[in-house]
């Protein structure tokens, strides 16, 4: 061994542990900004019991527990399905049986474990993702020194809609991301056996034993890479075929392919009585929802048709699905995708794209993929195309949604894994690092942006935060607070009305207005129920409790002297909330237990429903904020 070897090995050591530092710090970075956005500004709330679906994973792990995989009605609501009278989850069981030992902890931790469980993905994301790029290294430039790719290709990983995740505290987001994690484990997996010669028994059996997590995760991101993991050991079958020797592995290598494909397979079996389909006709919203019924009456009862491409496909690869404002955070969603078939999606809501969220990853897994066709990278290639049929559903499924980004990202990250160590030794390499810094800090941006749009943007202490901050710097007049003319269109999404007389803030959102922020005895009464009562009025209705402390307490509503509605009640927390909005188009009563809707003709011209008002109208803090 030369002398100039030996000093070699030691810088050689010292640059790999300062990437390591650097991945670390990333990483971090990462955790930080996804804290932050979940618990929307107060990081001491980790642990705070989230919203609907939050505890869905509890509630799977709670019935596993005891032998059985139908769950309590009440828990899913609208999204169980209907199966000979039991009620099911369609989501996989890998992330309640991890959840299985908290809950002999009784509620303890119900519905307060996504926050940390999507943190933990993220940081599982993040440290196979650079275990990915090493092993990539190994395949492209294995004497290069460099070592800023491995940083470059984390933050590329993570600066994409991964981030995103945080905007929306439901199992919809911890399934996508965890998803995402689990598949990166086992494509890392995969291509450290072949690059070991596929001789490494017990990485082969690690990357099966990730397949099956990921399947029983998010069933198509484990299709693509169970699918992967299986034609790699066809190719050994078939190359095996005069080397008998080499075949059990082969072999195994088939069976760790084609397991999660069974296991799923039950699994569905078990609770549809159906091997592959979810029956979105047998979902309760379906059921409850004359028209999401019959959209599956045409599709079939599955989610899925090849005729909502030309939408989807649209949507998510065109480069202009956002828009920029003045306003914190200063990215916005663009306008909802347009229908372009002849058959209509069931749902469109805000969504990004692909080449605008993950550009970076994008801008990369271009030029792997180009080197990997031309060197014929078998194994890279196979894991590529297993992936990105794995993705496929995403565009096939008749809803639109941001979140489905993040199914696109396996087949991006594999292919950006080779093309990161391309640009390694490139001259002007500060250019090129520069621009890599330059396109994750744009992911960063955009995703983080979008994540804080969800969480906060229905919220009356986001939206007088953000305006506080424009009037300090620009001195306010921002054309996105409007004062609300009923006779005209609804604005774009994000748009804040208010009325001339402060009484209530509301946000556009999908054609409609949303309430913000209304107060107490003006379009919505609230407080608790201690006798008979009126509980509001307006000018010839009123809405009261009678028989409180009688055996059967009732609602009643009338309209001058006709009693338009006498129902039982449950007074259960002994709260109520009555809601007159007709700007909103909303016009609801929760009382106790009970939920109903009120005569819209009857109600909707009253503004003000209190009781007294002997005192001035109450007034939006919220709008008088705006208003200074």
């Amino acid at each position: 061994m030369t002398a100039t070897a030996v000093e070699h090995e030691p810088d050689s050591a010292a640059s790999e542990r300062r990437a390591s530092r650097q991945t670390w710090a990333v990483t971090f970075i990462a955790v930080a900004v996804f804290w932050l956005i979940s618990t929307a500004g107060r990081p001491w709330e980790l642990f705070a019991r989230a919203g609907f679906s939050s505890d869905f994973y509890d509630e799977q792990a709670r019935v596993f527990l005891r032998g059985r995989i139908a769950v309590d009605p009440a828990v899913p609501g609208p999204e169980g399905f209907l199966i000979d009278g039991a009620t099911y989850l369609y989501y996989g069981p890998f992330l309640a049986i991890v959840r299985m030992p908290l809950i002999l902890f009784g509620d303890l931790f119900v519905g307060r474990l996504v926050r940390i469980s999507m943190l933990i993905g993220l940081v599982v994301l993040a440290r196979w993702a650079d275990r990915l790029a090493i092993v990539a290294r190994r395949s492209v430039v294995p004497a290069s020194d460099a070592t800023w790719p491995r940083v470059g290709f984390v933050a590329a990983v993570l600066a994409s809609p991964a981030i995103f995740a945080s905007g929306w505290i439901t199992v919809y987001n911890e399934t996508e991301l965890w998803a995402l994690a689990l598949a990166i484990v086992t494509m890392t997996l995969t291509v450290e056996w072949a690059a070991d010669g596929f001789a490494n028994r017990r990485t082969l059996l690690l990357a099966g034993g990730a397949a099956l997590a990921t399947t029983l995760t998010r069933a198509p991101i484990g299709f693509g890479v169970s699918f992967a993991l299986g034609m790699c050991g066809l190719v050994l079958v078939w190359r095996a075929r005069r080397n008998t020797s080499a075949r059990p592995v082969a072999l195994l290598a088939v069976g760790a392919g084609v397991l999660p494909l069974i296991a799923h397979m039950l699994v569905n079996l078990a609770k549809f009585g159906t091997l592959m389909s979810v029956p979105g006709d047998r979902q309760l919203l379906s059921l409850t929802n004359a028209v999401r019924g019959e959209f599956f009456e045409r599709t079939g009862g599955s989610f899925f048709s090849l005729r909502f491409l030309p939408t989807t496909v649209a949507q998510y690869l065109r480069p202009d699905t956002i828009r920029f404002e003045r306003l914190v955070p200063g990215i916005r969603y663009g306008p909802l995708a347009p229908d372009y078939a002849n058959f209509p999606v069931e749902s469109t809501t805000p969504a990004s794209s692909i080449t605008v969220s993950a550009l970076l990853l994008v801008v990369l897994a271009v030029i792997g993929l180009v080197w990997l066709v031309r060197r014929r990278a078998l194994t890279w290639l196979i894991v590529f195309v297993a992936t990105t049929l794995g993705a496929l559903p995403a565009f096939l499924i008749g809803f639109v949604a941001n979140r489905y980004l993040i199914d696109m990202l396996p087949p991006l990250i594999i292919a950006a894994a080779i093309g990161v160590w391309l640009l390694a030794d490139l001259e002007r390499r500060r250019v090129v690092q520069g621009g890599v810094a330059v396109l994750a800090v744009w992911g960063l941006w955009v995703n983080a942006s979008l994540a804080i749009w969800n969480i906060g943007y229905k919220t009356v202490g986001f939206t007088e935060a953000r305006y506080s901050l424009d009037d300090t710097i620009f001195g306010g007049g921002h054309h996105s607070l409007v004062v609300i003319d009923e006779a005209t269109p609804v604005p774009r999404d994000g748009i804040v009305g208010v009325t001339s007389d402060c009484s209530g803030v509301w946000i556009a959102e999908q054609g409609r207005w949303v309430a913000l922020d209304r107060p107490d005895g003006v379009r919505q009464a609230t407080g608790a129920l201690n006798g008979d009562r009126v509980l509001a009025a307006g000018v010839n209705w009123q809405l009261s409790v009678a028989g409180f402390d009688s055996p059967t307490p009732r609602a009643v509503f009338t309209s001058g002297d006709v009693v338009v509605l006498d129902q039982p009640l449950e007074i259960g927390d002994g709260r109520y909330i009555i809601t007159v909005d007709a700007i909103e188009n909303f016009f609801f009563a929760q009382i106790g237990n009970d939920e109903f809707f009120l005569p819209g003709d009857v109600v909707s011209g009253d503004v003000d429903i209190r009781l007294d008002m002997s005192a001035p109208m109450p007034q939006s803090a919220l709008c008088l904020s705006l208003s200074d």
